[in-house]
């Protein structure tokens, strides 16, 4: 509507001149009941067009949704901002006083002496018989939160301020309730009228409708889905139109692209391989019978045994049949997901025609791409150009909250853990990623917290009857029995020494009775030679092997646990080369690989690592040293690898590096050969803390906590009756030899006093970890509202790798591979508190290196990466 808004009016949204709120100068305004039927009719399409119907039906026990049913929770989601008719929230247009949000004093009718007069204008009184008799005065508050808590979080009920709600000359807010009231039943009689089975007084719908309401605002909201209505008349009409093209533009109806999947799209199409015969262990995967209420999938199988094609061609398999709608890929790291997005960009774009295709986004904080297509920023906005052919394509990938509701995404698993946090926009997450197939790729069991986050995760979508597949080379039996059942048996350590390996496990969404089928992977096997050398403590020492090796012609490849290693060894080796020419590099610059540079100089270094280590490189002599940056997703092939001491499935990851390929070996490299670097003295134990707690040297004790594993680790590479190791056959021997928990109760009983503290320290934090994610994740088992959020999740966030902070540079800077960076990141614990800004000041270019001043802290950037000063 042009201009501004009779007083009278109410309004939903305005436009100021110029974008600039200061000016005061209202050009255009959106009213209340059109936005309103903006985003009941996306919730209305949502629940008619998508798998959501069902995924909400299995959520609360029910087969199916009825018309009815559907109609009635379109009716709550046009109530959602009810708030907006408060004195406050319209003053806002005028620069009268009071003003006030919309959610607040929505949520704080509960506590108004007369709020039976607010909730019959609004109709509520008339969908008490949607809900059980029985409390149905509680039920009917907790989904009115879950209604009005639509931005992100739980808003709780605080003290009234009844001036917001007085009637005056100007306006009339309980006038503005039954506008509001009588246009939701006209646009819902079905929901009024006709008579249908209460919902059932269960949390999970609050939850989940809350979650179904907060996308639906966001899409309802986008102006160029639903520009500003230039008449009062038919609001609803024109947003049901609306509300068909966005979810068309945006993919969220499937059934277009799963029209054109061809009956037989399979290994072929994703692999772009005529005739390609995939290995056994991948139709195992495709083929394990599908669960119609839902199920999960456990993959053990080798690196380099196609477990990315085989999650692929299950997807392809559950999305032909309707019993998905998209895909969400996780994988641990940043760089993992970049890498992974465009294999996957391939595959889907030779699985489906273009005018058919579903985007696939790329859902890593720092990155704005969808398909092959990066967007820009624009400056001092919240939007981003995108090249014209993409239009909505990129929709989902414009905001990290926005990632899961991506027909195809690819990302990093903490935007999966964030949808169980009490963190904002939690259950958008949740109930938007219901819709996918889940697979997660590099699963482990080291880490107590994260997994159960992700059993929290799984819970909820299996729930729904969705479908999840897990997927790790090095998974040990006691992961895998806690993953597929409820309260399954763990086998001993020589029953599970001798289990089948490649092997699928499945079962229904009940985890109970789950099954298992062993196929064979690839045909490739190698022998890899492993050698203990105690010089962890020097840096020069690794060095000078590293570069013996190299003058050999082998490209050798180092792996440090901590990045302060990685840097000395950089150091070090740079020290004795004397030259370039052994040295990996961007463009000809040395530099080290790990986490902390910017995100286009980290996309350089994985680009120039895979050009350097790649299978289709020629064979040189080079040196390359990082962190775990380069252990997971990255294509290289070594012919040599040293490397710090680690857990025995993290060390079979590395491994995976070594000999990735069939190629020309120079000279004494035709085995692979894993130097692998350990402290002067055997015993681990002087690292035990009184209290049990380890920090020893080289992240021994700090980046992985648990030094039985470690000592176990140690043992099998010392014992020579198992090498050399024949690699992915020896895989199950190997991580039960060191991570099985008869393994580690013998380091614990043949090493003394030291060893049982620790123990008690490490399974005292596995269940403070399992306690702590109780006081962070939602309950979904209580009504909506019941939590609130809490203020800070920063330890939380740390844990997913969150709590990193944007830093924005002035004005770009020449970085130390020719390229301008414009932003970077700051950890968390680099700073004392969160920052005020996210711009840097007083930045000071040097020769291929910046210093600035950020959070109060002086931070260098070079091509070491970024270092305090």
């Amino acid at each position: 509507m042009d201009g501004s808004p009779d007083r009278s009016q109410f309004w939903a949204k305005l436009t100021y001149k110029d974008n600039d709120r200061s000016t005061g100068e209202i050009v255009d305004w959106h009213p209340l009941l059109a936005h309103s039927a903006d985003v009941a009719a996306v919730t209305e399409a949502l629940l008619q067009r998508t798998i959501l119907r069902d995924r909400v039906a299995s959520l609360i026990g029910w087969d199916d949704l009825s018309d009815v049913h559907v109609a009635r929770l379109s009716a709550l989601a046009a109530l959602h901002d009810a708030g907006k008719v408060t004195q406050g929230f319209q003053n806002r247009a005028f620069g009268n006083k009071p003003t006030s949000d919309h959610v607040t004093p929505a949520v704080s009718l509960f506590r108004e002496d007369n709020r039976l007069e607010f909730f019959e204008a609004l109709g509520v009184l008339s969908m008490l018989d949607w809900f059980p008799e029985q409390n149905v005065e509680e039920i009917v508050y907790h989904i009115l939160l879950s209604t009005w808590g639509h931005h992100g979080e739980p808003v709780p009920p605080q003290r009234p301020d009844p001036v917001l709600w007085e009637t005056t000359e100007v306006r009339s807010p309980t006038e503005g309730l039954r506008r509001l009231a009588g246009a939701t039943q006209r646009w819902f009689p079905n929901a009024f009228k006709n008579e249908a089975q209460p919902f059932p007084a269960l949390p999970s719908l609050q939850h989940a409708f809350n979650g179904l309401l907060t996308l639906a605002d966001w899409i309802g909201s986008d102006g160029s889905f639903f520009p500003f209505a230039d008449t009062l008349d038919a609001p609803m009409e024109r947003a049901r139109a609306r509300a068909a093209e966005a979810v068309d533009a945006l993919f969220l109806d499937p059934d277009g692209p799963r029209s054109v999947l061809s009956a037989d799209s399979g290994f072929d199409q994703i692999l772009e391989q005529p005739d390609w015969t995939p290995y056994p262990i991948q139709d195992a995967v495709r083929d394990v019978p599908v669960h119609k209420h839902g199920g999960l999938a456990v993959l053990e199988s080798d690196t380099g045994s196609g477990k990315t094609e085989a999650a692929l061609a299950r997807y392809a398999r559950l999305f032909r049949n309707g019993l998905v709608d998209g895909l969400y890929f996780a994988v641990p790291t940043r760089t993992a997901a970049t890498q992974l997005h465009d294999r996957v960009t391939a595959a889907v774009k030779r699985l489906f025609p273009e005018e058919q295709r579903p985007p696939v986004v790329q859902a890593v904080p720092g990155y704005i791409k969808a398909d092959d297509v990066e967007a820009t920023r624009l400056p001092d906005s919240f939007g981003v150009r995108w090249d014209e052919e993409v239009q909505h394509r990129g929709w989902a990938a414009e905001s990290s909250k926005r990632y899961l509701a991506a027909p195809i995404a690819v990302g990093t698993v903490d935007q999966v853990l964030l949808s169980t946090l009490q963190a904002s926009h939690a259950h958008m997450r949740a109930t938007a990623l219901l819709r996918h197939f889940l697979v997660v790729d590099e699963v482990h069991a080291s880490d107590a917290y994260m997994t159960r986050l992700m059993d929290r995760v799984l819970d909820q979508h299996l729930a729904a009857g969705g479908h999840a597949l897990l997927m790790s080379a090095t998974l040990g039996a006691s992961a895998r029995v806690d993953l597929t059942t409820d309260d399954g048996d763990v086998p001993g350590q020589d029953a599970a020494e001798t289990e089948d390996y490649p092997l699928v496990t499945h079962v229904d969404a009940t985890r109970t009775d789950p099954e298992s089928v062993h196929a064979a992977s690839s045909d490739a096997s190698k022998t890899v030679a492993p050698t203990l050398c105690d010089d962890a403590d020097a840096p020069q020492n690794v060095a000078q092997r590293a570069l013996d090796h190299a003058r050999n012609g082998a490209r050798v490849l180092v792996i440090r646990n901590l990045v302060d290693d990685c840097i000395k060894t950089q150091q070090e080796l740079e020290s004795l080369a004397g030259d370039n020419t052994l040295l990996f590099g961007v463009d000809g610059t040395p530099a080290p690989h790990h986490s902390r540079f910017a995100p286009d100089d980290r996309q350089r270094l994985d680009n120039a690592v895979e050009d350097t280590f790649g299978p289709a490189t020629p064979n040189r002599g080079v040196v390359a040293v990082a962190t775990q940056t380069v252990e997971q997703s990255l294509d290289l092939d070594a012919d040599l690898m040293i490397t710090d001491l680690c857990p025995m499935d993290v060390l079979l990851q590395r491994i995976g590096r070594l000999h990735r390929h069939g190629r020309d070996r120079p000279d004494g490299y035709a085995t692979a050969r894993c130097v692998v670097l350990t402290p002067e003295e055997r015993d681990l134990a002087p690292h035990i803390s009184d209290d049990g707690q380890a920090f020893g040297p080289h992240g021994l004790g700090t980046v992985y906590g648990d030094l039985r594993v470690l000592d176990a680790t140690w043992a099998v590479l010392g014992n020579d009756d198992l090498a050399p190791w024949q690699i992915p056959e020896d895989n199950r021997l190997l991580v039960e030899r060191a991570t099985h928990p008869d393994a580690l109760r013998t380091v614990v009983e043949n090493e003394g006093d030291d060893w049982h503290r620790h123990e008690q320290w490490v399974l005292g934090s596995q269940q403070a970890d399992r306690q702590a994610t109780g006081h962070v994740t939602i309950d979904r088992g209580e009504p909506f509202g019941a939590e609130p959020f809490p203020d800070d999740l920063g330890t939380a966030k740390t844990r997913l790798g969150q709590e990193d902070y944007r830093v924005e540079l002035p004005h770009p800077v020449d970085g130390p591979f020719g390229a301008a960076i414009e932003e970077l990141s700051v950890s968390a614990w680099q700073l004392d508190d969160p920052p005020e800004t996210e711009e840097a000041t007083d930045v000071k270019q040097g020769s291929g290196a910046f210093s600035f001043q950020f959070g109060g802290h002086s931070f260098q950037y070079d091509r070491l990466g970024l270092s305090q000063k």
